[in-house]
């Protein structure tokens, strides 16, 4: 007869095995929950590791992918499998030694980032598709509409060529600044999964240590002198034609252009609240706009740069 404590593991994860084939079959046909599915799929995966251990939740993966390129196809099987099982792991491996959520977030931004370098290399490898390659030509084709939505705005010519200078000179730095771009857009999205499965996680049951809120959140104030350094090495990269140094100057800029936005958007949800109490929805729209909005970005960056040099909020908690 079977213990008790072997047939656990393997009925609970095939109940998660159901349930991710069914989370992977809806993530593909409908539109909107592709984008809910990708942070939930690894939920299953991070749970069995929690509970079972290593083997089981990769077994769980393996099992996952394997019904995946039965029910929907291969392809699309070996993306989600490796997408949402390296995250899963991530997860699990961090929420099961209790490691603090900064440690957490950056084993699960470094699983993304590996996940997407095995993705890009296999798809190099088996189809002949070259990332490098779409991202140029996707940059062309919005420069060409961007371009065409000038003229029919009615920009002059010299307008125009100035647009096109400054087009052509972001294309040029692209392939150097695509490093850091792919590193800060995988911490976002790690940071999204983090929060989501902490959510899910502490609705069923789990001890797990939350992330502080963002008002909180306080940046080094060497990232000053890091954006200060970037501004230089950028200037002698371009006055002394040494291209390798202009472009770790410009991957140096926009990394602490970033993170000092970070600190001035902290401060801006801290002073809200702590004058009007905002609401949770409002402070996510306030955290949307600053993505999709340059002035927004601008106007944090500033606000941050003032609250490192003062260390405003550090001294009305110590009031």
């Amino acid at each position: 007869m079977m213990e008790p404590k072997r047939i656990t593991p393997i009925t609970t994860a095939g109940c998660f095995a159901a349930i991710l084939l069914i989370l992977a079959v809806l993530s593909r046909y409908v539109p909107f929950f592709s984008y809910v599915g990708y942070f939930i799929m690894p939920i299953p995966v991070t749970i069995i590791y929690m509970k079972f251990g290593l083997r089981q939740a990769v077994m769980l993966g393996i099992v996952v992918g394997i019904l995946m390129s039965v029910f929907i196809d291969p392809l699309s099987a070996v993306i989600q499998m490796i997408t949402f099982s390296s995250v899963g792991l991530a997860l699990g491996a961090g929420f099961q030694r209790n490691w603090p959520p900064v440690k957490m977030l950056g084993l699960v931004t470094a699983a993304l980032i590996g996940a997407s370098i095995l993705l890009m290399g296999a798809m190099y490898a088996l189809m002949d598709l070259n990332v490098f390659t779409m991202l140029d030509s996707a940059f062309d084709m919005v420069s060409e509409q961007a371009i065409e939505q000038y003229k029919n705005s009615g920009m002059s010519d010299v307008q125009l060529a100035e647009t096109k200078m400054q087009l052509q000179e972001m294309r040029r730095l692209l392939p150097s600044m695509l490093p850091m771009f792919m590193c800060l857009a995988m911490a976002i999205v790690a940071y999204i999964n983090v929060k989501v499965s902490q959510l899910v996680l502490q609705r069923l049951g789990f001890s797990i240590q939350p992330f502080l809120p963002i008002r909180y959140w306080e940046i080094p104030r060497g990232v000053i002198y890091l954006y200060v350094l970037a501004l230089v090495m950028k200037y002698w990269g371009t006055t002394r034609n040494i291209e390798w140094l202009n472009s770790i100057g410009v991957n140096l800029n926009q990394m602490a252009f970033f993170f000092i936005c970070i600190e001035g958007l902290a401060f801006v949800l801290y002073f809200l609240d702590r004058r009007f109490h905002i609401r949770t929805a409002l402070q996510v729209m306030l955290i949307v706009l600053f993505f999709i909005m340059p002035l927004f970005s601008y106007a944090a960056f500033i606000i941050g740069i003032m609250d490192l040099l003062t260390n405003y909020r550090k001294k009305q908690r110590s009031v």
